[in-house]
């Protein structure tokens, strides 16, 4: 639990800072699932606190939403902030790729941010086929990560990532830098935009395109349709 909270101030710097880009992410969501007309279900891995994705989904026709977390007190976050959907709602406190591989659910549309490049890419590849797996025919899936660019190693991506402290997370206190800086050199496994489409075409998805970048070329928004 201390964990949790302690790299939940963190994550809610990035929020009020917008360092993540979740505002634009989150209204280019909201403007695609507004778009649907007829009732859609929902499914948001790894979900945190559902904030982008409840806002994205209040006042569109889902049909039911569904968060996968591994985080208890973040699940309970979640809980509260999809409270006004006006549909019935599920959360599961599991890791989301132990649920990909177990469920046999099938959902319209799925979300999944800042999570898959913690994996190595042929475990991201295996990932993105269960994936395709619970698209629903005529579904979509929604995939936002960090980008290698193209001819890019993972050192050079690190190398690049750790300049934006003195840039885009020079506000932040030390302690916050530094406690990003560990995760990110430490965990995180980007792919390429392409590699990414690659995946997903690989898995059975018709095609992907890309809706949003970053403006330093950071993060990509991607859709993949089914």
């Amino acid at each position: 639990m201390r964990n949790f909270f302690t790299n939940w101030d963190v994550y809610r710097l990035c929020i009020e800072h917008n360092t993540l880009f979740h505002r634009e992410v989150g209204a280019i969501l909201r403007a695609r699932v507004s778009a649907r007309t007829a009732p859609f279900t929902f499914l948001d891995l790894a979900c945190g606190d559902a904030a982008l994705t409840a806002a994205a989904l209040r006042g569109t026709p889902v049909s039911h939403f569904t968060g996968v977390d591994f985080s208890a007190p973040a699940l309970s976050l979640a809980k509260e902030h999809t409270r006004d959907l006006g549909c019935p709602r599920e959360f599961l406190e599991a890791d989301f790729a132990g649920y990909l591989r177990a469920t046999t659910g099938a959902f319209d549309v799925i979300y999944l941010g800042l999570s898959l490049h913690h994996f190595e890419r042929a475990e991201k590849r295996d990932l993105v086929r269960e994936i395709f797996r619970i698209t629903a025919p005529g579904g979509e899936f929604y995939l936002y990560e960090p980008i290698l660019h193209g001819g890019e190693s993972r050192a050079e991506c690190l190398a690049r990532w750790k300049a934006l402290m003195d840039t885009r997370y020079r506000d932040f206190p030390q302690a916050a830098r530094d406690a990003l800086w560990q995760h990110v050199s430490t965990a995180d496994y980007p792919e390429t935009v392409a590699e990414y489409v690659e995946s997903a075409k690989d898995a059975g998805f018709a095609g992907g395109e890309v809706l949003f970048t970053d403006p330093a070329n950071t993060y990509a928004l991607m859709r993949f349709a089914r």
